[in-house]
């Protein structure tokens, strides 16, 4: 596990791209624009991410961002950090790799300072990460929307503080 450079990119869209499509059962009509806005976001300064991997190849990756109000757009919400992706390759799904990997984020937010975190995620189909965020200390908030078509939900938890 360790953070991702610009060298990782193309790794971790990889990532992202198998696990989207294994999850949909290869159904996903905005494939492309999402592949660039994932790209778009791992090239942002203000994101950090991490990549796990194993024999040279990557089997999970996690991207967050400080968190902004007005739905992204606003002003950095001070202290918050926004969760943006956390994929598993397919073939690693049930191994436990998603919760050191949300583990290993979480650790980083800390180093960093932060001491909230946020994501959204599908409200339907997404049992596995359901499971997986309520085991690592988040909750649902209650608040829910239409993302592409999609109801998704917010997720929530504070965060430990740095030790030192």
């Amino acid at each position: 596990m360790r953070l991702g450079t610009a060298d990782d990119i193309g790794a971790a869209l990889s990532v992202y791209e198998r696990s989207n499509l294994a999850r949909r059962r290869g159904d996903w009509p905005n494939r492309g624009s999402r592949m660039a806005q994932v790209g778009d976001r791992l090239r942002d300064p203000e994101t950090w991410y991490l990549v796990a991997e194993e024999g040279g190849s990557a089997l999970a990756m996690a991207a967050a961002q400080p968190l902004r109000a007005d739905e992204g757009k606003g002003p950095v919400t001070p202290g918050a950090l926004f969760l943006n992706l956390l994929f598993v390759v397919p073939e690693c799904w049930g191994q436990g790799i998603g919760g050191v990997l949300l583990d290993a984020v979480i650790d980083e937010a800390a180093r960093r300072g932060y001491t909230s975190m946020q994501l959204w995620t599908d409200e339907a189909d997404n049992g596995r990460a359901h499971r997986l965020y309520r085991r690592h200390g988040l909750a649902p908030s209650g608040r829910r929307r239409l993302h592409e078509g999609v109801l998704i939900g917010e997720w929530i938890t504070r965060l430990p503080p740095t030790p030192g």
